[in-house]
């Protein structure tokens, strides 16, 4: 139903979930007063979020999930007895639905005057829902790699100077590897592409089992990958090259094809600039290459 089409009763004041009388439904000065919060940014959980502080005026709610959607939208508690589940459709999704639920979660049942306000409060919120996921997927295009699903040039950029930041605030240094695949042309050259585009997404699996649990792996293009990594000292940045020396020689489908890969580290350094940091690594990776290849070097 259009938004339009909803028919309002005006109330001398706003209503309130905290309020004695409760409210029949939302008087268009509320409803005017909510679209205007839901129209204020495009960012999705930034909007997950002041949606639940505007549903929470009206109603008993004590936690929102979205985990249909992505799994860290979410907030408050994310379930409980009382939980009422309304679709949104007309949604792109990963797994092919074209629908998924918002499922609000209550400390009480509601009542059916409560749940006319919900629903009317859950129609608000469904088209700035759809702009913000719209925005979210064509960001996460222009960041991501579509054949290892990992970062690319454009992700990278973003989180290193996310990272940069981090350290003029705080002092948190990082560290940045750029590995590069030794002999996989003769991949593409004996095997054709499509068992070099098997190697490439299996060096994105390697790699994001890795280094699990420090920050993340990118790929530049061609046979070249970055990591960035959550260390404070060269020993461990040095550690978690030789772990993806060791899963790559591991791994058969490397033996089988002869496949290595050199790598070039580096740490932040005070005052460094992203591109300061990234050409001493990459410098790195020049003298592995040339001291024989299936090596690590720091700098």
């Amino acid at each position: 139903m259009d938004i339009s089409m909803i028919q309002y009763e005006h109330a001398s004041s706003e209503g309130s979930f905290l309020s004695s009388v409760e409210p029949e439904i939302l008087t268009s000065e509320q409803v005017n007063s909510v679209m205007n919060q839901l129209t204020s940014t495009i960012e999705i959980s930034t909007l997950v979020s002041l949606y639940f502080t505007q549903v929470n005026k009206y109603l008993p709610l004590i936690g929102i999930n979205m985990s249909e959607f992505d799994k860290q939208l979410s907030a408050g508690i994310a379930s409980s007895e009382y939980t009422v589940s309304l679709p949104v459709s007309a949604i792109r999704l990963d797994h092919g639905k074209h629908a998924a639920f918002v499922h609000y979660v209550f400390d009480e049942n509601l009542t059916p005057a409560q749940r006319r306000v919900l629903a009317t409060l859950h129609q608000l919120f469904t088209r700035p829902l759809l702009h913000a996921l719209e925005f979210q997927r064509l960001r996460l295009m222009a960041t991501k790699d579509p054949l290892t699903n990992l970062g690319n040039r454009n992700g990278f950029n973003e989180a290193t100077q996310r990272l940069i930041n981090r350290f003029t605030r705080n002092g948190q240094t990082f560290g940045l590897l750029v590995v590069d695949l030794d002999n996989f042309k003769q991949v593409n050259d004996k095997f054709g592409h499509q068992q070099g585009d098997e190697v490439l997404i299996t060096t994105a699996e390697i790699l994001t089992d890795t280094i699990r649990g420090h920050e993340e792996a990118y790929r530049f293009g061609g046979d070249e990958f970055c990591c960035l990594l959550d260390v404070s000292s060269a020993a461990e940045l040095s550690a978690i090259a030789e772990r993806i020396h060791d899963a790559m020689h591991a791994h058969p489908l490397f033996r089988k094809h002869g496949v290595t890969c050199s790598i070039g580290g580096s740490l932040l350094r005070e005052n460094d600039s992203m591109g300061e940091l990234f050409d001493r690594a990459d410098k790195a990776l020049y003298v592995a290459k040339e001291d024989g290849k299936d090596t690590y070097q720091a700098a």
